[in-house]
């Protein structure tokens, strides 16, 4: 699906689809480093209903404790064991607010 970039003017993006009972966006990756902050892609200001967005963190290497101290201003923020860096892949959902919710229980036959 092809939409209008919500904040940059003049340019659009390209987004593929997952099913499931809600019109969401994701982000995905690895942060290594020593970095503690996962900076979300700029759309999200626009495109992501506040309060919405769920972090999985899968650590590599070894277990590093590591919590999710926040999400605002568009960062993910980190924090580890003490002495430990993190190394970790991570996975971010947010439910659309640019879209109406689903109406996911309908009447009807599907033909």
């Amino acid at each position: 699906m092809r939409i209008d970039h919500p904040v940059e003017e003049g340019k659009s993006l390209v987004y593929g689809s997952l099913d499931g009972p809600e019109n969401s966006v994701y982000c995905r990756g690895r942060l290594k480093g020593g970095k503690k902050v996962i900076n979300l892609p700029i759309e999200w200001v626009e495109l992501v209903r506040p309060g919405s967005v769920t972090v999985s963190i899968t650590p590599v290497g070894a277990f590093q404790d590591i919590i999710i101290k926040g999400v605002s201003d568009n960062q993910v923020k980190l924090e580890a064991r003490p002495g430990v860096p993190i190394d970790c892949h991570y996975f971010i959902i947010g439910e659309r607010q640019d879209v109406p919710r689903l109406e996911v229980i309908q009447d009807g036959i599907v033909t």
